[in-house]
């Protein structure tokens, strides 16, 4: 019965870490495509329009990966503390958690 328990344990704090490494790179292609867009240079792009489209399309992706955190046990690993070593990643998590918790 015991190990049956631990490989459960096991089997949510993996789910747990790949909901939040998605996370995390969801933010870092967010970052990446933001210093593409902000310097003075030929952007890859034709317009602004599409540069606010991708924006916008990474910002759902983004909220999409919080929501998964938030929705799985990728927030027990968080309350857990064990991203003491991330703390933008827990403050992010944690604020999403706050506002969902009271939406008002």
């Amino acid at each position: 019965m015991s190990h049956r328990l631990f490989a459960q344990i096991a089997f949510e704090r993996a789910l747990g870490n790949a909901a939040i490494k998605a996370l995390k790179d969801s933010l870092a292609e967010k970052a990446s495509f933001a210093a593409q867009t902000n310097w003075p240079k030929v952007a890859p792009f034709s317009a602004q329009y599409d540069v606010d489209a991708l924006s916008a399309e990474l910002d759902q992706i983004v909220a999409d990966r919080i929501r998964d955190v938030l929705d799985g046990p990728g927030l027990e690993v968080i309350e857990r503390g064990e991203l003491f070593f991330e703390p933008e990643i827990v403050a992010l998590v944690n604020a999403a958690k706050a506002k969902r918790d009271d939406p008002g």
